[in-house]
């Protein structure tokens, strides 16, 4: 990789979908083993109900295909991972490079820059760690709703209805989530220059702005959270009664549509968390491209 096309990134906006870009190939190729082992992982419901019929006729069928399951998704799962960490390694190192020999072209201040390297640290983070993840739990929600369709479509529904609910609770959260950041990393950007000047004064109101900020980030994702958790147990509630009264279904596949329904609400808890990520990175790209 060559340095000019690193550091045509910063002569336009930073983002996720450019970075992406600037290193498509070795991006694609870990998450092309991230959507091998969601697929696996999804399959350990199905695989557990057929075990638990398959042992009820004296059937060691079942739990040949977990252990078989098993394996596949700890060698998919650990290569991943081993690839993972030396690719953002690598990613992290050019883009960080490319940012100081850009902004010391601008001549920014050195507080500002260090503030900055570490905001693309969280970019990178991001792209290593929280967006895998959440590209599993997209791969498994659609899963999820679509095993839970086929084994009880009322389930389903009830399910559909209470993701709409929930995109709508954050909807309304984003524009408040995006300022709470903005003012966040606003502070966090004066932060050396605050410490070398040493005016405990100002040293206490700046941490007590950060804070400040972090306070109400919290206490909006305790009422998002609270507001979200209380349809997810009506949802689980409902479901189960759903299940247990389905005769069309066999006992080991009530069990598995049950894990299902637990695993979406798993699915959706988390989901909050990376839009919330998702926001303060969009934030960040907008500073890194823009300042």
């Amino acid at each position: 990789m060559t340095d000019n096309p690193v550091k045509t990134i910063w002569l336009g906006q930073v983002s996720l979908w450019r970075i992406t870009q600037l290193f498509r190939l070795k991006i694609s190729m870990t998450w092309g083993l991230l959507f091998i082992e969601a697929c696996l992982v999804l399959l350990f419901p199905l695989a557990i109900g057929f075990s638990v019929d398959s042992l009820l006729q004296d059937s060691h069928a079942g739990l040949l295909s977990l252990g078989a399951l098993s394996l596949a998704v700890l060698v998919v799962g650990a290569s991943r991972r081993f690839y993972d960490t030396r690719i953002y390694a690598h990613i992290f190192q050019a883009l960080a490079n490319a940012l100081v020999a850009h902004e010391k072209a601008k001549q920014r201040a050195t507080s500002q820059i260090s503030a900055r390297i570490n905001l693309l640290y969280e970019v990178i983070e991001f792209l290593e760690n929280t967006l895998p993840m959440l590209m599993s739990n997209v791969i498994g929600f659609v899963g999820v709703v679509v095993i839970i369709a086929l084994l009880d479509v009322s389930v389903m529904g009830l399910c559909l209805i209470t993701s709409i609910l929930i995109v709508v609770i954050y909807a309304f959260s984003h524009r408040h989530i995006f300022v709470f950041n903005q003012q966040q990393n606003d502070e966090l950007e004066q932060q050396v220059d605050v410490i070398s000047a040493y005016k405990k004064r100002r040293v206490t109101v700046h941490f007590k702005r950060m804070m400040k900020w972090n306070i109400k980030l919290s206490d909006l994702e305790t009422l998002n959270f609270s507001l979200v958790w209380l349809l997810l147990g009506v949802l689980l509630i409902l479901s189960i009664v759903l299940i247990v009264g389905n005769d069309s279904i066999s006992y080991g596949q009530k069990i598995t549509a049950i894990m299902y329904v637990y695993h979406y609400i798993e699915l959706v808890m988390s989901f909050p968390l990376f839009y919330q990520q998702y926001v303060r990175l969009k934030e960040i790209s907008q500073r890194l491209s823009h300042h």
